[in-house]
């Protein structure tokens, strides 16, 4: 498997991002929740076979952080599956363990990695793996949006939350309707960021149509 290229690396530093990040990317951690790519996308059984998820799940994850490496960030994907972890090692990409200690799941996952970030007092993004269309712009749009003591929110079309930015501790609340939930906990902090790449993730069979219909240049990503 091919390692996702310098777009991973310091001298890769976005401009946008080194506006408002000059100390470099400690500064920003960018986290990616990944799920076992064995278990991943079972909405999508009817249209597909476990080894086409499996596939479909790794090409996307692929493409989701080569758009998060192309900001310069310091990007990094949380899992608590071995079989993820190599594939992130494969592609050159930092591992963030989740562990009991924070919960379970999206949210347990969330909470490890804005813990890590406070180590280091950076900011952190929680961003979804499963973005088929997501574009770097898309994530220097959030960087840009964000302040210290602010929240940046991207809805998906089904009420989700596939991008949140802050910093310190939060209260995740992933699950149905977690765009709401997020964005009361944020309270008049929020800014709330809308755009395509960031509003349609890939989880049941009429999304699937979606991104086939509006050309599915992900899949040329390596996985």
């Amino acid at each position: 498997m091919p390692r996702i290229s310098c777009r991973l690396r310091f001298g890769c530093w976005d401009q946008a991002t080194a506006r408002r990040y000059p100390r470099g990317p400690v500064s920003l951690l960018l986290a990616i929740p990944v799920k076992p790519f064995g278990v991943a996308k079972a909405r999508l059984s009817p249209v597909l076979d476990a080894r086409r998820r499996s596939l479909l799940g790794k090409r996307i994850a692929a493409h989701t952080v080569g758009e998060a490496g192309a900001t310069g960030a310091r990007v990094a994907v949380v899992t608590g599956d071995t079989g993820v972890a190599a594939w992130a090692g494969e592609l050159g990409v930092e591992v963030i363990g989740e562990s009991g200690v924070y919960g379970t799941g999206l949210n347990g996952a969330a909470t490890a990695a804005t813990t890590d970030a406070g180590r280091t007092g950076s900011d952190w993004m929680i961003l979804h793996a499963d973005l088929p269309h997501l574009t770097r712009r898309d994530l220097t749009e959030a960087i840009d949006r964000f302040a210290p003591g602010r929240y940046v929110l991207a809805p998906s079309y089904n009420g989700g939350t596939t991008l949140l930015m802050g910093t310190g501790p939060f209260a995740f609340h992933y699950g149905p309707g977690s765009f709401h939930h997020h964005l009361r906990s944020a309270g008049q902090k929020a800014e709330v960021l809308v755009r395509r790449g960031l509003a349609l993730d890939l989880d049941t069979p009429n999304d699937l149509e979606t991104a086939r219909t509006l050309g599915m240049t992900w899949q040329k990503t390596s996985a």
